[in-house]
């Protein structure tokens, strides 16, 4: 008689519908009594089951068999994947959290014990955020794995906030460093709060990317009054020492700096001159024009000269965008080239690709943007990942703002698509790892992303794995 006594182990990552395949190579959680014949599990997650055979039974191959292969799928060494929540029906597609049930038996060759497991798919996370592999570990040989934080998660001493540290190896401090915080008059800075922040960091193991030095956006009044009180040359000066005072007070801890953050609006033309098309409410641009951009990263790298400098942005999928960002960044260095001859490195060696999308972007749009960047010699950074659980038309009902999961729309379908453009993404990430040099995540649970309306992240609010977390990892498989 076979002890009815059934044991599972999580291992971590599966595919997603199609496109998910567990991989028994995960480390698995902690086995867990399965007192009865029922199992839930997230939407791409896998659970291997397996029978303690008594001595008569030993030696009897088992046989498993889904009843409903399109939402749960088992392979022959019983491992059940959670591939999907229904078979159909409108309603639970518009809904959120929908589950589909299948059963899977298990019986010996010769036919003489057979037994049922009830399983359910779910989009509803069920796993902790601490209970699986380190995220940083099982993409240590394609990128660095990065997050940002806040002045909450460090300690004078250390990062505080646990996943940080467990699934991170970069953090980018998420408003701290902007000129606002920095710099609230024009002679008297207030490094204090990123000063510990980043030495926690540091503390604790973790690189720190420097976020940001100049923008149009989340200045101090001072700065936005320079194209009011200096002229070009006066300009010029004031923010080159902004640059130097900043960059040499962080000299050594700071791995990468974007120096410049979003220079070109919505809308450019891709047969624009890139001089021509900034933000007219960019402060150093309406003050100095376009050589702010070159002596602004110049400043930087004369402040530090070992530091990786990066130009960030967003919607570089878009491609009149992303020719703008192309041109600027070779016209940049090649001046640089001709002024610096003698110089091993590029001036702008990185350019940040955002990463703020929703399911309307396809890997293919960015696939293009990687590949036109490419041959400028330049690193990539995937800067601030995430991705919307539903379209930006839908979301923008709700709008940005932390806190906002409980009131958002999203629903399984969105989800669902949520996860498979993860997937895509980090495969794509992947195939370019050569020269994408980091993939940083902009939040870790949907309730504290600044669009937590759209649930846009890999954990919710509860910090348990939703099914985009499994196809993110997943990508690894395919």
């Amino acid at each position: 008689m076979i002890k009815k006594i059934l044991f599972f182990s999580v291992i971590a990552v599966f595919m997603f519908s199609g496109f998910l395949s567990c991989n028994q190579n995960r480390a698995p959680r902690k086995g867990v009594i399965l007192e009865k014949r029922e199992l839930v599990l997230t939407i791409g997650a896998s659970e291997k089951l397996e029978y303690i055979l008594t001595p008569e039974a030993e030696g009897q191959t088992l046989v498993w068999v889904s009843s409903d292969p399109n939402i749960v799928r088992v392979s022959e060494d019983g491992v059940v994947t959670a591939v999907n929540f229904s078979t159909g029906g409108s309603m639970a597609y518009a809904s959120i959290f929908g589950t589909g049930q299948a059963n899977v038996t298990v019986s010996t060759e010769n036919g003489k014990f057979k037994d049922t497991i009830k399983i359910a798919a779910t989009t509803q996370g069920q796993v902790n955020i601490l209970s699986l592999p380190p995220i940083k570990d099982q993409f240590s040989s394609y990128f660095i794995m990065g997050n940002i934080y806040n002045p909450a998660d460090a300690s004078p001493a250390e990062i505080v906030t646990e996943h940080l540290i467990y699934h991170y190896s970069m953090l980018t401090p998420e408003n701290n460093m902007k000129p606002s915080y920095l710099a609230p008059d024009p002679n008297s800075y207030n490094f204090q709060t990123a000063d510990r922040m980043v030495n926690a960091a540091l503390a604790s193991g973790l690189k720190v990317h420097g976020h940001t030095l100049l923008w149009h956006s989340q200045n101090s009044a001072w700065i936005k009054r320079v194209p009011d009180r200096y002229n070009k040359d006066q300009a010029l000066v004031v923010m080159k020492k902004y640059i130097t005072d900043v960059v040499t007070h962080f000299k050594g801890r700071i791995y990468s700096w974007d120096v410049l953050n979003e220079v070109f609006p919505d809308g450019v033309s891709s047969r624009g001159d890139w001089r021509q098309v900034m933000r007219k409410e960019n402060p150093w641009y309406a003050a100095i024009g376009a050589d702010f951009v070159y002596e602004g990263f110049l400043a930087a790298r004369l402040a530090d000269p070992n530091v990786i400098l990066y130009y960030n942005d967003y919607n570089t999928d878009q491609a009149p965008k992303a020719a703008m960002i192309r041109d600027m960044v070779r016209d940049v260095n090649e001046r640089y080239r001709r002024e610096y001859p003698n110089a091993n490195r590029l001036l702008i060696e990185g350019i940040g690709m955002q990463e703020h999308h929703n399911t309307g972007v396809t890997a293919s749009s960015i696939r293009a943007t990687i590949n036109l960047f490419r041959p400028l010699g330049v690193k990539i950074s995937v800067a601030e990942l995430d991705v919307l659980g539903q379209s930006w038309s839908t979301f923008r009902d709700i709008g940005a703002g932390i806190d906002k999961h409980g009131t958002s729309t999203v629903t399984n379908e969105g989800l669902m698509d949520q996860a498979r453009l993860y997937g895509e993404y980090m495969k794509l990430y992947m195939e370019n790892a050569d020269i994408i040099e980091r993939v940083s995540l902009w939040g870790v649970t949907d309730d504290k992303s600044w669009r937590s309306g759209g649930l846009p992240l890999l954990f919710d609010s509860q910090g348990r794995a939703k099914p985009a977390y499994y196809s993110f990892v997943g990508a690894l498989d395919n």
